[in-house]
């Protein structure tokens, strides 16, 4: 990588990207990501439903 300097030369640097060698769960983990396609629990599921209510019936009355 390189980098132009305030006067004008340029700079050059090998740098490793923080997260080499980092496994896949451990980087899933540090940045926060989750299972695209994992289910919630039925507690959970509930709640979503509780919580899109308004927009549920709408829906289904619109159509």
């Amino acid at each position: 990588m390189s980098e132009t300097t305030h006067d004008g030369t340029v700079a050059v640097t090998a740098s490793v990207p923080p997260d080499e060698g980092l496994p896949a769960d451990r980087l899933a983990a540090k940045y926060g990501l989750t299972v695209s396609g994992a289910r919630p629990s039925l507690v959970e599921y509930v709640r979503q439903l509780w919580d899109r209510r308004h927009f549920i019936l709408a829906f289904s009355r619109a159509k």
